[in-house]
């Protein structure tokens, strides 16, 4: 049973950042950007920071031209912004005005990232809002989402997330069940009719917890579906998400610390790091007081 006293929190976005290093996967984030914020109804801002005030004049033409575009193809209007310094600082400072960043999933100096993270993780650790890391082009909206879910009340913010940003077509509430049970049983020569019997079982109430989840989110219950898994959390993520071809992963970040981030290895890092679709990370902010605890844990 967890005893992490967070939740993760989604509200509808009125301010959507994206954080454009004049990359083409920073082209596919700002467009993906555009669809989220016309169908959100939300303000957009592409922020530039220059390490070097030389690029700067540059870096305003480019995303000029872009704002153009998404202007003259999606019908938004996006703020262009160019400061001086780095990304990830750049977007701490504009954070009050935001309630989503969107970047691009790029990765550039390999012994930067492996000390420090990528600037995804940075801003994931730091901002304190919603990040969405876009791998896949905004060809059209999403319709495929996988959320990864302990079984607390926290998880009801993941599915508000994933059922606000999608079609309506196809939403999998996933959750995997460890297995390490299981495993004592069997060595302690438990029959196996006896195993297999505590795992539908275990199966069972996960699922229901899951339906009584979709249910007290508003409209998921015409696309979202409960959906068990057995095994490893990240892994068995993973595995979902390839399997069903998931344009989105919907995903919280419990509150640690950067260390245990890099010498554990959280499920949301391991997830973000593997999955070929878009992901969003829901951030956490601490638990109000009487809320009751999840009754089992995804970690991450």
């Amino acid at each position: 049973m967890s005893t992490d006293q967070s939740f993760h929190r989604w509200v509808t976005p009125r301010h959507i950042l994206v954080l454009h290093d004049l990359t083409a996967q920073a082209d596919q984030a700002a467009w993906r950007a555009g669809m989220i914020a016309r169908d959100q109804g939300a303000d957009l801002c592409l922020l530039h920071a220059a390490r070097e005030p030389a690029n700067a004049g540059r870096a305003r033409i480019a995303l000029q031209r872009l704002a153009g575009e998404l202007a003259e193809r999606l019908g938004m209007t996006a703020d262009v912004r160019v400061v001086h310094g780095d990304p990830v600082d750049a977007v701490m400072r504009a954070r009050a005005d935001t309630s989503m960043v969107v970047l691009g999933a790029r990765r550039r100096n390999v012994l930067r990232d492996w000390i420090f993270g990528t600037p995804a993780e940075r801003l994931i650790r730091m901002a304190g809002r919603p990040v969405l890391v876009v791998k896949k082009p905004a060809t059209a909206g999403y319709r495929r989402v996988l959320v990864p879910v302990d079984l607390g009340p926290g998880a009801t913010s993941a599915i508000t997330a994933a059922t606000a940003l999608t079609r309506g077509t196809r939403i999998d509430v996933f959750h995997s069940l460890a297995v390490r049970h299981e495993v004592t049983m069997r060595a302690a020569d438990v029959p196996e009719a006896v195993v297999r019997e505590y795992r539908q079982r275990s199966a069972d109430r996960a699922r229901q917890r899951i339906g009584e989840l979709i249910g007290t989110v508003p409209d998921a219950g015409f696309s979202a579906v409960p959906s068990i898994g057995f095994g490893y959390a990240s892994s068995m993520v993973l595995a979902k998400e390839q399997a069903m071809r998931a344009d989105l992963v919907v995903i919280g970040k419990r509150r640690r610390g950067m260390l245990a981030d890099f010498f554990l290895g959280s499920v949301t890092q391991r997830v973000l790091a593997g999955a070929r679709s878009d992901v969003l990370v829901l951030p956490v902010v601490a638990k109000e007081a009487g809320a009751p605890l999840p009754l089992s844990g995804l970690p991450a």
